[in-house]
């Protein structure tokens, strides 16, 4: 049956005007219409759904996590040793989470073996209930580099296409290629670049000939560098790093712009200022780098790399707050986790924005994220594909300070900063 969704307010893109008394038509997985009450044209037999102080808009998109893991306090390596038949049902737990948040759209950068497809092929197949998702499998990372315990080792340029076509034949939707070491993998040294820029143009070249999309775990300044001349699709995190702090280089990040890469920040629960426990430089600075970014003109995407230690799945609305405290407007942060990372994923004709023909993915919410960006916290229900989701309460932030400074400093160790 064709379901009306009634609201005082309607956003149907993060740059569109605001809709009083607006209305989303939806028919199974797709929208029909969206627009205002009075315009919409109400289909016979139709249940309506009148919704009280509610804002109705695109349902949201994290375009970074890993849900085999768990978030735990302990979750400070990559190494998922797990039996298979175990890290599937956190998975499970974790695709629920994400829609506990809003997020109808998630990718998973990092699984050992085929999991994330298994995954996303029962939540596709409505097995299980969860986000779509678009995984990547093992990253591809150099002996002894990055999630190496991930299984996507290759070290020669060659060794980088075949991992590119295995990930193909896995059925991936992605390659992620590790050109940085990072600090969950001890001694891969995050500011080291650890491939060639011929290395990852032969990824890249392969990936997109078999129409795959290429994003790149790249922390350190000249892996950064390396990944943009490579012709990358999209960098996560891009945290400018040094061996001793960080330093943002306008030169890359103009070729950035220029290449129309986009930039997956990682913001999360870890940059909130208490307690702080991000390892990559202080906080003034990653804000510093996050501020000069917007700046220069970058497409930003919200992702959160949840599922790492004390980063949960369902306190998502965490990074958008720091994308906001870094100067991005209310509308350029809703942008940024609607239709530009929609965009980003290569599904800016599927979602990230309601209008006919278009998934059904919307989030409902109190008051006006238009103004206030703190009511992302409070999700009250979702459609998934037009399945609808009751959106269980966040909660706080879990751990201490005590417990955060213990994973910082491992982390900090990890990578030879200590």
């Amino acid at each position: 049956m064709v379901t009306v969704f009634r609201a005082p307010r309607l956003l149907t893109h993060a740059d569109a005007p605001l809709v009083d008394d607006g209305a989303v038509v939806v028919d199974g997985e797709r929208i029909v219409a969206a627009g205002a009450w009075s315009e919409i044209e109400v289909p016979a037999p139709a249940q309506v759904r009148e919704l009280d102080d509610v804002t109705l808009l695109p349902g949201l998109v994290d375009a970074h996590v890993h849900l085999a893991m768990d978030a735990e306090p302990t979750s400070t390596g990559t190494d998922l040793s797990r039996p298979d038949a175990e890290l599937a049902l956190v998975m499970a737990q974790s695709a629920r989470r994400l829609l506990d948040a809003g997020v109808t759209t998630a990718r998973d950068l990092g699984c050992p073996g085929t999991l994330s497809v298994a995954v996303r092929d029962a939540i596709a197949a409505r097995r299980i209930p969860g986000p779509r998702m678009l995984v990547a499998n093992a990253p591809i990372t150099v002996t002894g580099g990055h999630a190496w315990a991930m299984g996507g080792e290759a070290d020669t340029a060659e060794d980088v296409v075949r991992q590119v076509r295995l990930r193909a034949k896995e059925g991936a939707d992605l390659v992620k290629i590790m050109t940085t070491g990072g600090f969950m993998t001890a001694g891969s040294r995050p500011w080291h670049a650890r491939y060639t820029v011929e290395h990852l143009s032969a990824g890249v070249d392969e990936a997109h000939r078999l129409g795959m999309r290429v994003t790149t775990h790249a922390l350190g300044v000249e892996g950064i560098a390396r990944a943009v001349a490579a012709g990358v699709d999209s960098i996560e995190h891009c945290a400018w790093l040094t061996e001793t702090g960080s330093r943002f280089d306008p030169a890359v990040a103009a070729r950035m712009v220029a290449a129309g890469i986009a930039v997956c920040p990682t913001m999360n629960t870890a940059c909130l200022p208490e307690p702080y426990f991000c390892p990559w430089d202080s906080r003034a600075a990653v804000l510093d780098n996050l501020r000069a970014m917007h700046a220069a003109g970058l497409e930003i995407i919200a992702g959160t790399d949840a599922g790492i230690g004390m980063v949960p799945f369902q306190r998502y609305a965490d990074g958008l707050d720091i994308l906001g405290e870094a100067g991005m407007s209310p509308r350029q942060v809703l942008a940024a986790a609607t239709a530009k990372a929609a965009r980003a994923c290569g599904l800016a004709s599927v979602t990230g924005t309601l209008a006919p023909g278009m998934a059904a993915d919307v989030l409902a919410v109190p008051g006006d994220p238009t103004e206030d960006l703190s009511v992302l916290h409070r999700p009250l229900f979702v459609l998934a594909r037009g399945d609808e989701h009751a959106c269980a309460p966040a909660g706080e932030p879990t751990g201490d300070a005590a417990t955060a400074e213990r994973i910082r400093a491992t982390l900090t160790a990890g990578a030879g900063r200590a």
